[in-house]
């Protein structure tokens, strides 16, 4: 149940306090929604603080919906680089290149061609079409489900279930007639600033006198905290191919997972009861169609994605004269040096394997 008595006030004192304390974020300059659309799609998992850069570089390089409908994905890639999670990027552009097909460059205020796009889920869409456009949609992110739930001291687990309907349809009811989309900001600025996961400013907060959640002392314990998952540790070996002071290089398949379309040193997991050096020739054979004499663990980085810990181990190998590479997985390969790598889009972890194993400063492997 949602009371709806405190509602007035509570989004009176809201707004008041957003038009005053809100932070001045390069996609709150206007009402532009190609602006509001790449902030929203960039802030899906990854904090404020990280976006601000990534998004000021991809507006000066494509300032409007036509600018990346045009685009070349890896040139969108590129510039994607180190902000994770890159299914986000390849949905942002080719929703891009829909609309500018459909629609030429105007984006429409039509929920049901939104809901059509790649990548646009119910919270994208009512993200955009409540900032762009006023529209009387709700939104619910990591901020505004906690936030929420303390309003109306909700102890079911907002983000599964029962829980999860119950706070879309809270969202929903506890929108104002006019400025959704300020509204909508102003609940995920107080959830950013004010009603944090733990140690919330409860005597700071704007509508602490209409929080349920405060008036029965249980802020501390709502929402219930989200089950931990447990670590799952990946190995991974990339293989190191040599040309000179050039790297061989390989672009991964359209449907390869979380970096599809995306370069990196020839990989694959480690299987049970494989060596790092032993995984290295199956991955040459299996991937590239070459025979090579592996060497040692020359470096290693470690990295998480969701609940797995992945640690990639490069490995120096040589192949035979005259081979020529056979892609049996990979879309195209190059041999590119420390400077033309960079041109490459890769994973934030392939990268600094790149870098380290390009750096003129390395020792030289002693095989």
């Amino acid at each position: 149940m949602i009371d709806r008595r405190p509602l007035p006030t509570l989004r009176r004192n809201l707004l008041a306090w957003f038009d005053r304390s809100h932070r001045p974020l390069p996609w709150r300059a206007n009402r532009d929604p190609y602006r509001i659309w790449v902030s929203e799609v960039m802030l899906q998992q990854t904090t404020v603080a990280a976006v601000v850069p990534y998004y000021e570089r991809f507006l000066t390089v494509f300032p409007t919906v036509v600018d990346l409908a045009e685009a070349d994905e890896q040139h969108v890639l590129r510039l994607w680089q180190g902000l994770g999670y890159y299914r986000r990027a390849r949905h942002l552009h080719a929703a891009a290149r829909r609309l500018v097909t459909e629609h030429g460059n105007t984006l429409p205020d039509d929920p049901g061609v939104w809901a059509e796009l790649p990548g646009v889920g119910r919270y994208i869409l009512g993200a955009v079409l409540s900032q762009a456009f006023d529209r009387r949609l709700p939104i619910v992110e990591a901020n505004s489900l906690r936030v929420l739930s303390r309003w109306f001291a909700s102890r079911l687990d907002p983000r599964e279930g029962e829980g999860k309907k119950w706070v879309w349809a809270a969202a929903e009811a506890v929108l104002p007639r006019k400025r959704v989309g300020d509204f909508n900001q102003a609940v995920m600025e107080l959830g950013a600033l004010i009603c944090t996961p733990d140690n919330p400013k409860c005597g700071d907060c704007p509508v602490r006198n209409q929080c349920a959640a405060r008036r029965l002392g249980l802020q501390a314990v709502i929402p219930p905290k989200a089950a931990r998952k447990e670590t799952v540790a990946v190995r991974e070996v990339a293989v190191v191919l040599r040309d000179g002071n050039r790297l061989l290089l390989c672009r991964r398949p359209p449907d390869a997972g979380r970096w599809a379309n995306m370069w990196e040193l020839p990989r694959d997991v480690v299987r049970d009861g494989e060596s790092e050096p032993d995984a290295a020739v199956r991955v040459a054979a299996e991937r590239l169609g070459l025979g090579v004499a592996a060497g040692v663990e020359t470096v290693a980085v470690r990295h998480g994605v969701t609940r797995f810990d992945i640690t990639v181990s490069a490995v120096e190998a040589d192949r035979a004269p005259n081979q020529k590479v056979r892609l049996a997985y990979y879309t195209a390969w190059r041999w590119a040096d420390r400077q033309s790598a960079s041109d490459y889009p890769m994973s934030t972890s392939m990268r600094k394997l790149c870098d380290e194993l390009t750096n003129p400063g390395r020792q030289k492997r002693l095989f």
